[in-house]
């Protein structure tokens, strides 16, 4: 696993994103025996993820700025702006979006923890508004579109 995954004679290759002309060199963190996310820095705070599920032989196009994952329901929550999106892994289809007075208006300056729940919820503390008063905050996540 690294820049390619499959048959070393018949290798499928990950194609960087529009915005990276290269792949650097992957960090490979394996969420479990069969799934692993290939993370690739784009910057100083920034990185780009694919998902390779080896039971299904499948390969997530790019997804950037993950900031967790529910391997159980195969959702994301990913940084998208001013806002924090929850999307399916393999479709990207968006099950939620949260949108907060995050102090400085940029989500990436507020949020200080961030986390897939065992019951599937998400929770994340960030700081609210000028004064940067902590929040934290729990909430159900759908594993559909609605």
């Amino acid at each position: 696993m690294g820049y390619y995954y499959g048959d070393p004679e018949k290798p499928v290759w990950l194609e960087p994103p529009p915005d990276l002309p290269t792949l650097p060199r992957p960090d490979v963190i394996w969420r479990a025996a069969t799934f692993a996310e290939i993370r690739f820095a784009c910057g100083p705070a920034c990185h780009t993820s694919y998902f390779f599920e080896a039971k299904r032989r499948r390969l997530s196009p790019p997804r950037a700025h993950v900031l967790d994952v529910d391997l159980r329901r195969l959702l994301m929550a990913q940084a998208d702006g001013r806002d924090l999106a929850v999307r399916q892994i393999f479709s990207g289809r968006q099950v939620a979006r949260i949108t907060r007075d995050w102090a400085g208006g940029s989500l990436r300056d507020a949020l200080t923890d961030l986390h897939f729940d065992p019951d599937g919820r998400l929770t994340f503390t960030w700081l609210k508004g000028t004064d940067r008063t902590p929040v934290t905050e729990r909430v159900s996540v759908p594993s559909v579109p609605r």
